[in-house]
């Protein structure tokens, strides 16, 4: 079935000159949507398959070998897809024990003992948080066609985000609702029997309630929540970045060292929340989408007349903050558009030549009037000042937006929630290309082509030099 946009939005997928600048023919788009997964012909539209997902599901990604894993949240199941031929390999429980919610999901580097594992975050029940059902199912799929669980380790309170040792061995999570964890660094040498490592306090935050300083609440209500909300690697010295949103700070782990340590907390001014920390490939800086400073905000959140949030710029070699750089909507734009009220980064994402930045824009709030049109789009000729250029327009979507990068950083996939699009991004020229109709409300996005391989997996370092 071929599907293609009516009227206006048809009309700005056959952008001029775009022939000459297009993902590989032989790429299939993978949407994950309301109540079902599809697989679209990237350069025609065309529907090759669909997958029978009812309600909403969240992440996903692609191996190497072109296994395609789903969390199906709505289901608490991992769907497992066989890229290459567009059949099902099957379904698995997220957890084995008692965890529910399957949201984040993560492909850990390359081990020394050649494993290919996938790691799923069970968050639990958001209304009534415990640890019980809060876990990190540990998948190994080395043999494509034979996905298997190797292990599954408790965690903290979730909501969930993850980062790797560069050695695949080890991962760091963050625990949204959690004072006593944070943070935990967790031991996957032998993925049968994960063990916690290391558990960062809201203490060790300086959220301990002594001389004045504000206790550890998570909620909120009777003190500060961390809220931890995005996580990366620096390649360069093994550090991992945990974005804690509530407070405004970037933890910084030494995740390798043995016993694993607190390396540093950076305080950003005026910066709260955010979801994801992209990596320069140098290794060196990492970016941090804040929600805040932005128009509108008060006090140290008071930002510029069209601003959205802020871009926190982490130096791992001195462990510093090198920059708080200011998000707009628009490059130069003097106010915020009315249509998009409540617009805030989101992810971010740098291609391996270290030339640009995108960071994609959803909403607050999925239930505000307003809808985001455009991707951020920053030049990292300095990577520790990040220059903002002009927004790339892609499809509408409020709430959260997730995107996906081709392997070698040229191709961007941005799903419009609202109008149910996916646009393909030019990075190297840094405009749209193609604007595909889509089932309803796509959510995330991966795609696979036998010539170039799949789109970069979340949690994936990438090591300068390979």
């Amino acid at each position: 079935m071929t599907r293609t946009l009516p009227g206006a939005a048809l009309a700005a997928a056959l952008l001029a000159g775009t022939a000459s600048a297009a993902p590989p023919a032989d790429t299939i788009l993978f949407v994950s949507a309301r109540d079902a997964l599809v697989a679209y012909d990237a350069a025609t539209g065309d529907e090759k398959a669909r997958f029978a997902t009812p309600g909403l599901s969240s992440d996903m990604l692609i191996t190497p070998e072109g296994l395609l894993v789903l969390n199906h949240r709505d289901a608490n199941q991992v769907v497992l897809v066989d890229a290459r031929t567009l059949r099902e390999v099957g379904r698995i429980p997220s957890s084995g024990i008692g965890g529910t919610r399957p949201v984040h999901l993560y492909l850990a580097p390359d081990r020394p003992d050649g494993r290919r594992l996938v790691v799923i975050a069970n968050d639990g029940n958001a209304q009534r948080p415990t640890r019980s059902d809060n876990s990190a199912l540990i998948i190994d799929a080395t043999d494509p066609a034979a996905p298997k669980v190797a292990g599954e380790v408790q965690l903290g309170i979730g909501h969930h985000k993850l980062a790797f040792s560069r050695d695949g061995l080890r991962f760091s999570a963050s625990n949204i609702a959690d004072c006593d964890e944070v943070v935990g660094v967790y031991d996957i040498t032998d993925p049968a029997k994960p063990g916690r490592l290391l558990a960062v306090t809201g203490a060790d935050l300086g959220l301990d309630g002594k001389d004045g300083r504000p206790a550890c609440d998570p909620t909120g209500r009777q003190g500060r929540r961390p809220g931890p909300h995005g996580a990366a690697t620096l390649a360069a010295s093994g550090l991992h970045a945990h974005n804690a949103n509530g407070t405004g700070q970037f933890i910084l782990i030494e995740a390798e060292a043995t016993p694993p340590r607190l390396a540093a907390v950076l305080q950003t001014t005026g910066g709260s929340g955010g979801a994801s920390i992209a990596v320069h490939p140098g290794g060196r800086f990492a970016y941090g989408p804040q929600n805040t400073p932005r128009t509108g905000g008060e006090g140290e959140r008071a930002g510029g007349p069209c601003q959205i949030g802020q871009l926190a710029v982490i130096d791992g070699t001195e462990r510093r903050l090198a920059a708080q750089v200011p998000i707009l909507y628009d490059a130069g734009c003097g106010a915020l558009p009315a249509s998009a009220a409540g617009a805030r980064p989101a992810y971010a994402f740098v291609t391996p030549d270290g030339a640009t930045l995108a960071v994609t824009v959803g909403t607050l709030n999925a239930s505000e009037p307003g809808r985001a049109e455009v991707l951020a789009l920053f030049d990292l000729a300095d990577p520790a000042k990040p220059v903002q250029v002009a927004s790339v327009p892609v499809g509408k979507s409020a709430g959260h937006r997730d995107a996906a990068i081709t392997r070698d950083g040229r191709f961007l996939f941005v799903p419009g929630n609202q109008d149910a699009s996916v646009t393909v991004v030019d990075l190297a020229a840094r405009r749209a290309v193609k604007r595909l109709a889509v089932a309803a409300e796509p959510n995330r996005v991966a795609a696979w082509s036998p010539s170039a391989g799949p789109t970069k997996a979340p949690g994936t370092i990438v090591l300068a030099g390979r």
